[in-house]
């Protein structure tokens, strides 16, 4: 990496649209990537658009940094567990037939987080604890195991025909991006191309749920993917683990995305901070019947976040398309909601 002590750099997603969920994640994905190998990055929104900013900061280092993310994920990328050889570390998997083929799983789990522990690899580790796992502890009421439950919401890989988020979705993306001509990763990413390595169609699903179908630039799908790690859960003896910057309502069945925009500059672990606050999930049930808080509840939260920057929340409506057996859970167009100041 280049000597960084030159004068301010900024780096504009200038493609990106504040409705449109994958690109609020590849904004927290990438300046998560940059973060880890720049010093003093920062994140804001200048006139509706992502911006990164860092000393020398430039389409060349964003480059490299990325491309140092894509191949150096291979200590569990490539990790591969059983006879039907899936990826150890995808949270939703398959069921497993028996209780040998579970421990064979688990133990390649705890194998691979053993060695990105002694690695000293914590940002891998925090983005596989925010990914989840399959949930061998969690039942229904009839004894079923219900795997899935482990999982942050923000997966959506389909799991028609055995698919599965790391061996279907991260690795193909770490073994094609890689292979691009110099100048194209950044590009991606900026807006001013759109290379679709996986989907290749203009029904393509590479954005894997976090936007509508369509055509997609690549690089921008592997940011956004790694947002995700921005989003911790909480797993749960009874019920889905609960994935931060996500909302569920039961009457009737409907869920939502929700993420923050904000004035002036944030690093990225106080958007870690914002993003997992219960004062961000507070402002952004506002309207819902069943999840709605009281006004007091919501009145402190506004005013926490607005203390903070915060001065809105885009909230994504998640549709399910497809078969009652495998749906497609995508992120649709968001709608603003406005943080209000206090009153005197």
């Amino acid at each position: 990496m280049p000597n960084l002590e030159e004068k301010p750099g900024k780096f504009r997603m200038s493609g990106a649209d504040q409705r449109i969920l994958v690109h609020h994640m590849a904004f927290y994905g990438l300046g998560d990537i940059l973060h880890t190998q720049i010093d003093g990055v920062t994140l804001r929104w200048e006139s509706g658009k992502p911006c990164i900013e860092a000393a020398g900061l430039a389409p060349e280092i964003v480059e490299s940094a990325v491309g140092e993310c894509l191949t150096g994920r291979g200590m569990w990328v490539d990790r591969r567990s059983g006879p039907e050889k899936r990826a150890t570390m995808s949270p939703r998997l398959t069921p497993f037939k028996s209780t040998e083929a579970w421990r064979t799983h688990q133990n390649d789990r705890e194998k691979t987080l053993d060695s990105l522990t002694a690695s000293h690899a914590w940002n891998d580790l925090r983005y596989l604890a925010a990914l989840g796992e399959p949930s061998y502890w969690h039942r229904d009421f009839k004894g079923v195991l219900l795997q899935d439950a482990g999982a942050s919401r923000f997966e959506m890989q389909p799991r028609n025909r055995g698919s599965e988020f790391v061996g279907n979705r991260l690795r193909p993306l770490s073994e094609k991006l890689p292979t691009r001509k110099t100048g194209l990763l950044a590009a991606g990413l900026t807006g001013e191309s759109a290379i679709d390595e996986l989907g290749g169609n203009p029904d393509s699903v590479s954005a894997t749920g976090m936007t509508t179908p369509g055509a997609i630039d690549n690089a921008l799908v592997w940011c956004a993917l790694w947002g995700i790690g921005q989003f911790p859960i909480a797993p749960r003896l009874t019920g889905n683990a609960v994935t931060s910057g996500h909302l569920a309502a039961s009457k009737p069945r409907r869920e939502w995305f929700y993420v923050p925009a904000w004035e002036g500059r944030w690093r990225v672990p106080r958007l870690r901070t914002i993003l997992a606050s219960a004062q961000l999930r507070d402002a952004a049930v506002a309207g819902i019947s069943d999840l709605d808080t009281d006004d007091v509840k919501r009145s402190a939260a506004s005013d926490w976040l607005r203390a903070r920057g915060v001065r809105g929340i885009v909230r994504f409506p998640v549709g399910r398309f497809g078969s009652d057996n495998a749906p497609e859970r995508r992120a649709l167009n968001g709608e603003p909601i406005p943080i209000q100041a206090a009153t005197t």
